[in-house]
């Protein structure tokens, strides 16, 4: 797949391409009339969970390849004040003192949130397409099996999805153009 060129990571790379492969493979199956309904809702589910996936793993790369930072705060040396010392709208909580740190996400710290957050502050993704990404994140969410399901896993959703994905791998590569 050439749309996939700018991944110069050559395991990546398959990975996504057998990926992509699987996930057209399942939206052609998922159209066999025969099927029962529940294994077509089940199939835009899976599709859902890979496009995600495959998004999160070229914004991922894109972070890494850009060597940038995704920092957070750290709390440390935490004290508690004496009891005496209130806060006028928290009566009878501790109030603690510490101090601030930022630090550096560790890879396996960042999640989609951060990433499409990050590259959306960089202006290196469009607010609708972030919107996107997230509300299918949230869909993808759906496969813990403790929380409800999504309503409105259909062949509609599923279109959104594959367009979301052809969207975000063309207009990827401009991301490592405009470092700023």
């Amino acid at each position: 797949m050439d749309d996939l060129d700018f991944i110069k990571d050559n395991e990546l790379r398959k990975t996504l391409e057998d990926s992509i492969e699987y996930i057209f493979a399942l939206s052609e199956q998922s159209k066999d009339a025969r099927q029962k309904e529940i294994y077509r809702e089940e199939t835009y589910r899976v599709i859902i969970l890979y496009v995600v996936s495959v998004i999160e793993a070229v914004l991922l790369y894109f972070y890494k390849v850009r060597g940038e930072k995704i920092e957070y705060i750290e709390y440390k040396f935490v004290q508690t004040l004496p009891l005496e010392y209130e806060h006028r709208e928290k009566i009878g909580l501790p109030i603690v003192i510490a101090v601030q740190e930022r630090l550096d996400k560790k890879e396996h710290q960042i999640g989609l949130y951060d990433l499409v957050t990050f590259f959306k502050i960089k202006k290196l993704i469009q607010e609708k397409t972030a919107d996107d990404i997230l509300e299918l994140n949230d869909v993808r969410n759906t496969f813990h099996l403790s929380k409800p399901r999504a309503k409105n896993c259909d062949l509609k959703r599923v279109e959104s999805a594959l367009n979301l994905l052809v969207h975000t791998i063309r207009r990827a590569p401009e991301a490592l153009k405009n470092k700023s």
